[in-house]
């Protein structure tokens, strides 16, 4: 298998099994699996519709690799793990995903497509609240870059954009972007583990903007994130059981975000452009002419 799935999971039996099955009618199948249980309260395998799953996947072809960790590691920490486990094989590409989404069968067909035939190293899609009746966003109101970030010249924020929670209606070439940070699940080559790391961190245990400062790391040795706008991960967005259940620690870690934003203006900010973005009512009026 050229591809391993990522799964930091805790106490979210019901959730992982939605997961898993939908990794099961994945068009794009040539995968393995790993799953980190940072240290639930009651094991995975003693729940019985999680071992079906599993068998079944493993019955499929798929190898599946569980360990569960001593202690909580916490968000960044246990991102770490898992990819430092995963880099003792020989897997091309790493995806990350979150233990309470259901993936759409042509998601990771559609991110190894932005990885083969687009000149970037890290890929992801959006993720869409599956409770709710979706929203579709044209995505010319993007202005060509997904998350957009404008930073002043002291490195603080301007803009700090987050447009993956929502659906679009882009199709063919023009549904694949670039992007300043990824949100949620993601595919990732070898060599950005290899060079980029999670942890350490001054993150809290809660972890929350630890994407965005992997991306940031990422960035600033190179590598590019595109963002293919078509492909739709569900988040379950379940009040049970994860990692971030804390959240009075968000805004401490949008702190922390924003003093290693400052840390590495420099660079950073070669990276960002510092133009505006147009308004609204120009877009539209951009739109209409055509």
């Amino acid at each position: 298998m050229e591809t391993v799935i990522l799964i930091n999971v805790r106490d979210r039996p019901t959730e992982i099994a939605l997961l898993l099955q939908s990794l099961r009618t994945q068009t794009y199948s040539d995968f393995d699996i790993y799953i980190l249980d940072d240290c639930s309260g009651t094991p995975l395998t003693n729940y019985h519709f999680f071992n079906c799953v599993m068998n079944r996947l493993k019955i499929e072809g798929h190898k599946v690799f569980m360990k569960k960790t001593e202690f909580t590691h916490g968000v960044s920490r246990a991102r770490h793990a898992i990819a430092e486990w995963a880099l003792e094989k020989n897997y091309k590409y790493f995806l990350r995903v979150d233990d309470d989404v259901v993936l759409e069968p042509d998601y990771l067909e559609r991110l190894h497509k932005v990885l083969l035939d687009f000149p970037y190293d890290i890929a992801s899609g959006v993720t869409v609240p599956m409770q709710v009746i979706p929203f579709k966003r044209n995505p010319r109101f993007l202005n060509g870059i997904v998350n957009r970030v404008i930073l002043d010249k002291g490195g603080a924020y301007i803009m700090n954009g987050d447009d993956c929670g929502m659906e679009y209606t882009a199709t063919g070439v023009t549904n694949i972007l670039p992007a300043h940070h990824f949100r949620s699940c993601a595919l990732i080559k070898r060599e950005v583990h290899e060079q980029v790391k999670y942890y350490p961190t001054k993150l809290s245990h809660h972890g929350f903007r630890e994407e965005q400062i992997f991306s940031y790391r990422a960035l600033m040795k190179g590598f590019k994130i595109g963002i293919d706008l078509n492909a739709i991960n569900y988040h379950q967005m379940t009040p049970s059981g994860g990692e971030r259940p804390t959240a009075n620690m968000v805004p401490f870690n949008q702190e922390i975000l924003e003093e290693f934003t400052k840390e590495n203006k420099e660079e950073l900010s070669k990276l960002f452009p510092t133009e505006p973005m147009p308004s609204k009512q120009a877009l539209m009026k951009e739109s209409n002419l055509k």
